[in-house]
C-alpha cells in the first residue's frame, strides 16, 4: 500500500509500505480522509515535544484525524463488520495499568498515540488498529466531517475540562482549526458568550459563523484583556487557550476575571511564557489546567456531530489527493485555509 513517510525533520514521501493484517482484537480499514494537524506540521519540521524529547522517533505515517471503512476484523471481534464506517481515538492506553483503568488511557506511561507516538497514523491506504479504540459513525456524516471527529473530541475535552455553564463567558484564544471548534462546542455546552481571539481575519469572519458571538484581531487590538471588558462588560470567567503560544496563556490570566477558569490544550514546543503573573493566578483564586487529548468523550462528541448539533464540515477548506502531503502541509503553515485534508479517493 501507499503511505506518507516522515523520516526525520523536513523529509516526507509517499512510498510503498507493507499492509498489516488484523491480529486478534484489531480492525484492518482502508482509509477514507485524514486531516493535517499542526502537531503533524511540528513532526514534519522536527519541533514536536514527543520527538525533540526522545519520547517519539522516526520514522513515522503520520496522521491522527481520519475516518475510514472496515475492510477486515480480526479474531475475537464480532462488532465491527465490513464495510463500516469508523473513526479512530489518538491515545491508545495499554487498558491494564492503574491509570488506564481509572480511565485516564491518554496518561498511560504505556500509551501509543496514533500517527504521533509508536503507532503509525492514517496518511496511508490502510491502516490496522485496535478494535477497543474504534467507534461507529453513520455513513450520512460527509467523510470531511467525520475525519473531524478527532479535533473535535479534543475541543469537546478542553470545554469539558472548563467546566463551562450556560452561566459562563468564555474567550478562545487561537482562530485555528481547534480554537474554532473549541468555539463550536462551548456554543453547543450553552455558554453564554463566547468570544475568539485570533490574527487571522478570514478566519475570524468565519468564527462569527459558527457560533461566536465576538471576536477580536490581536494585530489590531492586543489588549484582549481591555477589549473584553470595554463597555463595562464583565470579564469572562473562562479562557481557553489553543494557540501554542506562551503569550496567549499570559492574556489569559490577564483577561479572566476573580475565580476564572484556564484550560491549556496547545502543545508550546518548549516556549516558555516571558512575564507569567502568578501573583495574580493566587491573588484572584484563578484555576489553570491542561487538557491532553480526548479521553471518554469520543460517544458524545460522535452523537453531536451525527445530530447536526456541532457541524465541523465549514472549516474544511482545502482537499488533496495523498502525494499532496508536502503541500497541504505548506498551506497549514501559510495560514490561507482553516483545515487542510488528505481525501484518499481524490
Amino acid at each position: 500500500m501507499k503511505a506518507i513517510v516522515i523520516s526525520g525533520p523536513g523529509s516526507a514521501e509517499l512510498r510503498d509500505v507493507a499492509s498489516v493484517p488484523p491480529g486478534p482484537g484489531e480492525v484492518r480499514i482502508r482509509l477514507l480522509a485524514t486531516g493535517i494537524c499542526g502537531t503533524d506540521v511540528e513532526i514534519f519540521d522536527g519541533t514536536m515535544p514527543y520527538f525533540t524529547g526522545g519520547m517519539a522517533s522516526y520514522p513515522v505515517i503520520p496522521g491522527h484525524e481520519w475516518v475510514g471503512e472496515v475492510v477486515e476484523a480480526g479474531a475475537g471481534i464480532t462488532t465491527f463488520k465490513a464495510g463500516g464506517r469508523v473513526v479512530g481515538e489518538c491515545s491508545v492506553g495499554c487498558m491494564a495499568c492503574a491509570t488506564c483503568l481509572a480511565g485516564n488511557y491518554h496518561r498511560c506511561a504505556r500509551r501509543t498515540e496514533t500517527g504521533i507516538l509508536n503507532r503509525n497514523g492514517g496518511f496511508a491506504e490502510e491502516m490496522t488498529f485496535p478494535a477497543l479504540f474504534l467507534h461507529h459513525i453513520a455513513p450520512s456524516v460527509p467523510v470531511a466531517c467525520a475525519a473531524m471527529v478527532e479535533p473535535a473530541a479534543v475541543a469537546f475535552n478542553a470545554v469539558r475540562r472548563a467546566e463551562v455553564t450556560p452561566r459562563d463567558e468564555v474567550v478562545v484564544f487561537g482562530d485555528g482549526p481547534i480554537g474554532l471548534l473549541v468555539a463550536m462546542m462551548a456554543s453547543a455546552f450553552g455558554a453564554a458568550r463566547v468570544t475568539v481571539a485570533g490574527g487571522t481575519p478570514h478566519r475570524l469572519a468565519l468564527a462569527r459563523t459558527i457560533g461566536a458571538d465576538a471576536v477580536i484581531d490581536i494585530n489590531q487590538t492586543p489588549d484582549v484583556a481591555a477589549a473584553l471588558t470595554a463597555g463595562g462588560r464583565s470579564a469572562p470567567g473562562v479562557a481557553i487557550e489553543a494557540t501554542g503560544n506562551p503569550a496567549a496563556v499570559e492574556s489569559a490570566i490577564a483577561s479572566v476575571s476573580t475565580g476564572g477558569r484556564i484550560v491549556c490544550l496547545g502543545l508550546f514546543a518548549g516556549k516558555r511564557p516571558k512575564a507569567l503573573d502568578l501573583d495574580r493566578v493566587v491573588i484572584g483564586e484563578i484555576s489553570l489546567r491542561g487538557a491532553l487529548g480526548s479521553p471518554g468523550v469520543w460517544p458524545d462528541v460522535i452523537r453531536l456531530i451525527e445530530s447536526g448539533r456541532v457541524d465541523p464540515s465549514p472549516l474544511v477548506s482545502d482537499m488533496l489527493p495523498l502525494a499532496g502531503f508536502a503541500e497541504g502541509i505548506a498551506r497549514v503553515k501559510a495560514r490561507t485555509g482553516v483545515k487542510v485534508m488528505v481525501r484518499h479517493d481524490s
